[in-house]
């Protein structure tokens, strides 16, 4: 009797688990595909999870004055200042590289976002 209680268990879940799985593929493949009609490029994200906000916050810049250079100079500096040697925390460092690493993705994804707006424009305009 437990033995029969038990496999239908498991099957029940099983086919739970399976109608899930299919659902969210489902979802899944559907926002995949409308995300590359949409066109345009995609915007990378840094992986460590910091929102474009809370890396001008690390970093201590302001959006008007987001460039290579800029992010390079705050970088180098928090990232020496807070280093294992002078007694500060790895974690520290991980938040100011993940900071320096979304930001530049960001100016990356403005400038292809530019470049293919400008190439756009320019060929309907021909």
């Amino acid at each position: 009797m437990a033995h029969r209680l038990l496999v239908n268990v498991i099957f029940t879940g099983a086919s739970v688990f399976g109608r899930a799985f299919t659902e969210a593929y489902k979802q899944a493949a559907k926002a995949s595909a409308a995300g590359a009609a949409a066109g345009g490029p995609a915007k990378a994200t840094s992986q460590g999870g910091i929102s474009t906000e809370e890396a001008l916050k690390i970093l201590n810049l302001e959006k008007n004055e987001i460039t290579m250079n800029k992010i390079d100079e705050k970088y180098n500096y928090l990232f020496n200042v807070n280093s294992k040697d002078q007694g500060n925390s790895f974690y520290l460092q991980s938040k100011i590289y993940y900071a320096m690493d979304t930001l530049k993705k960001e100016i990356e994804y403005l400038e292809k976002l530019k470049n293919s707006k400008e190439n756009g424009g320019g060929t309907a305009s021909s």
